[in-house]
């Protein structure tokens, strides 16, 4: 019915306008119906931006067969490619037809922003009873694997400290299973459960560390939004993430599933304060996430695809 109801608007939109027909969609599912929709209303350019392939290693192969086929197919009538990261750049250089000539990289703004005063509080941990707080925000899916980010915040707190606290904002189909969990490794009583928030600015300002533990990812606005609070993030190198997290500079970066290590991260946060500051103090260069940056480079292109 939406392929169908797309195909009817378009071609309205197509009949009554003198102007050229640009489609743009989004992510997978929609970016399938969306892209033949526009092919079958006659666009004049057909646009996607890639939010991070739906095709992945942890997926059977059957599944990813039948994925990356669609994605093969619908790239045959897409005009122009956006990835918001070197991850998806770089796949679909290498498999997609017709990517490697026309294709932009316009990164995904995030719009989370301290004031142009903030700064980070230096922080000396264990000389007082304030908490170390350790924050993320997620849906409650199987891609953000957030049942190893509890089993590893359990750990921390039974080897390192038991004045931590885990803030976790979101919600989703995984969320019962989560409390569960928490029960389970006996630290319920330390983890929020949030829900979803209109503003987590206030939640970012009050954090010490961001943590993601993600399985597949395009690239994340929240560690965008946890660097312009000057907060040092450690995740699982999935995805673009590497384009905002440097190893040791800004942050840490971990294999998937490597939870120990990703244990050792948190422990160096919190048991060196030196270290600490410097990553939280690192300059990073967020240009490219800026909204007037990202419009700007969209309407760029638009017109270059309408002369």
């Amino acid at each position: 019915r939406a392929f169908f109801n797309l195909i009817t608007i378009l071609k309205a939109l197509k009949s009554t306008s003198q102007k050229p027909l640009i489609v743009h969609t989004h992510s997978t599912k929609a970016g399938i119906l969306g892209r033949w929709a526009a092919f079958f209303a006659r666009a004049d350019s057909i646009v996607h931006t890639v939010h991070g392939f739906a095709f992945h290693e942890h997926q059977n192969k059957i599944l990813w067969f039948l994925i990356f086929c669609c994605e093969w197919l619908t790239a045959l009538i897409t005009s122009h490619f956006i990835v918001v990261s070197s991850s998806d750049l770089k796949t679909g250089n290498k498999l997609l037809p017709g990517f490697k000539n026309n294709h932009s990289i316009i990164r995904a703004s995030a719009f989370t922003r301290p004031n142009n005063t903030f700064t980070r509080p230096i922080r000396i941990f264990g000389e007082d009873e304030r908490p170390f707080i350790i924050g993320t925000t997620s849906c409650f899916k199987p891609q953000k694997n957030l049942q190893d980010l509890i089993k590893i915040f359990s750990a921390f707190v039974k080897t390192t400290t038991p004045n931590a606290r885990l803030e976790i904002l979101g919600d989703g189909q995984q969320r019962e299973k989560l409390e569960n969990l928490a029960k389970e490794q006996g630290v319920a009583d330390l983890i929020t459960f949030a829900g979803w928030q209109s503003d987590i600015a206030p939640w970012l300002a009050r954090w010490d560390v961001f943590a993601l533990t993600s399985l597949w990812e395009g690239l994340p606005c929240a560690t965008v939004e946890a660097r312009l609070f000057k907060l040092p993030v450690i995740a699982y190198n999935t995805g673009g993430i590497k384009d905002i997290i440097f190893n040791n500079q800004n942050g840490f970066l971990v294999a998937q599933y490597d939870k120990e290590s990703f244990l050792a991260c948190l422990q160096k946060c919190y048991s060196d304060c030196a270290y600490y500051n410097q990553l939280a103090s690192h300059n990073d260069d967020l240009e490219a996430f800026k909204i007037e940056t990202m419009v700007n480079q969209h309407i760029k292109l638009y017109k270059k695809l309408s002369p």
